[in-house]
């Protein structure tokens, strides 16, 4: 009885609370939120988001003007939450995940205000007036996030020179950069661009931003003379600028001005593997086959870490059946001094399993004196029909190793291997009994150690 009394008291009560609210005048009622907000200041942001989803019902007002005057309000009150956590991030050089999750909510909020489109210009400029009063310590983590939201967020010239103007504040090469993008791409002043452009050209990027700019406003002479000057002095990354101009001489068929790029790659050292690939392409599609042959034989030289199995099929595909005959043990050799790995792949193509079981049970040390072994598992695999005894004890001193290593991650480890010797067992050399006998030896050898029995229980 006395728990339904509560439940009927409780009613009663909701009851009275919603009569009385509508008993109060409109004087009362503004007294009660006042009231209220003074208590609980952060109930104003759920009043503010109360408003803006009852809007269309609210009587005799311009909807356009409030929307705006509540979302102006709601982005202050969203920032002023994130503002809190990147302060406090800022102070000790970041902070809980929890913390920064909560701190891009409120980013996203302000994001999503954003797209609505009905903010006013000045509540964006007094927004970037303290957002980046956070965003100059540089010391939240959280800069990128805030740097999405300022892009997002201007639309017009004023905000867009406004942006430009607090950017400007405090130097910086990233910031140039923004700068740049910005009187580019949004305020489209050739002018100022070209201006601060000129003034900063290090890198290869500074080459190629100016030299695509010249694309773009179909000035080609100047693109290529950028570019040009790019491939000789920028530092970095040179990728796009080689490409325009490989590209360009390539579609124009000149190749004296196709050699010389790619002989300015050589002796920069940069880019050297694209630009003789594009080379071979280009004497190839020409049917110029000597040409064609000397850029690839120079390609494979830089075919770096475990590339070189690729550039034997290439090579082997391409060249002549007579050059190829006589080229094939140089290259076959030099693939084994320079990368095992590509080695065993070749001798698996040509069938040479005995040569990858020596290896894989020899394995060869590398130029700091440690044995390579930790990736020969997948050859292993390849010849364990044929060497099945072999693989076998192989697998087992994996197995070993990782059950000595003592921990759950070590005993996963054994647990692999054993299953693979475990496959070779029943379904190769199809004596389970075998299996059985060995498993039961290594569980007895470790009877000691339950986390291991635990993980090859399935076995």
């Amino acid at each position: 009885m006395s728990e339904y009394r509560k439940e009927d008291d409780a009613q009663i009560e909701n009851i009275s609370i919603h009569v009385r609210l509508q008993s109060l005048d409109n004087v009362d009622l503004n007294n009660l939120v006042e009231h209220l907000l003074e208590k609980k200041p952060e109930l104003y942001q759920l009043i503010l988001e109360w408003f803006k989803a009852k809007q269309e019902s609210l009587p005799k007002i311009d909807l356009n003007k409030h929307l705006v005057s509540i979302n102006d309000e709601l982005l202050m009150e969203y920032w002023d939450d994130a503002r809190k956590i990147i302060s406090e991030f800022n102070e000790y050089g970041g902070g809980s995940e929890d913390d920064e999750d909560e701190a891009c909510s409120r980013l996203c909020r302000i994001s999503d205000l954003i797209e609505e489109g009905n903010l006013s210009t000045r509540v964006k400029l007094e927004f970037l007036d303290d957002a980046f009063e956070e965003y100059n310590n540089e010391n939240s983590g959280l800069e990128d996030a805030m740097m999405d939201v300022f892009f997002k967020i201007c639309h017009t010239k004023e905000e867009w020179e406004y942006l430009v103007k607090k950017l400007d504040e405090h130097p910086s090469d990233w910031r140039k950069k923004l700068i740049m993008d910005i009187q580019r791409e949004h305020l489209h002043d050739d002018k100022a661009y070209l201006e601060e452009r000129m003034k900063k050209l290090h890198y290869g990027m500074d080459y190629w931003d100016l030299a695509a700019f010249y694309v773009e406003k179909g000035e080609t002479h100047k693109a290529l003379d950028t570019a040009e000057q790019g491939i000789l002095k920028g530092e970095g990354r040179l990728t796009e600028l080689f490409q325009y101009l490989s590209d360009y001489f390539v579609k124009k068929g000149d190749t004296v001005n196709l050699e010389r790029i790619v002989q300015t790659a050589l002796a920069r050292k940069h880019e050297e593997k694209p630009m003789l690939d594009r080379l071979f392409e280009y004497y190839k599609n020409q049917g110029n086959y000597e040409k064609a042959k000397e850029a690839l034989l120079k390609s494979f030289e830089f075919a770096g870490y475990k590339g070189y199995h690729a550039e034997y099929k290439r090579l082997k595909e391409f060249l002549k059946d007579s050059d190829w005959e006589q080229i094939e043990p140089k290259v076959f050799n030099e693939i084994k001094d320079k990368n095992v790995y590509d080695y065993l792949w070749i001798c698996l193509d040509k069938n040479m399993k005995k040569v990858v079981l020596e290896v894989i049970l020899n394995p060869p040390k590398n130029k700091w004196g440690f044995v390579l072994e930790n990736d020969f598992d997948e050859f292993a695999d390849k010849i364990k029909k044929e060497y099945p005894d072999k693989i076998i004890e192989y697998y087992l001193q994996k197995a070993y190793r990782n059950i000595k290593g003592g921990n759950r991650k070590t005993y996963s480890n054994a647990a692999v291997y054993l299953a693979k010797v475990k496959n070779i067992y029943t379904n190769i050399i199809k004596d389970e009994s075998k299996w059985k006998q060995r498993f039961s030896d290594i569980k007895s050898e470790f009877k000691n150690r339950p986390a291991f029995l635990d993980e090859v229980k399935d076995l």
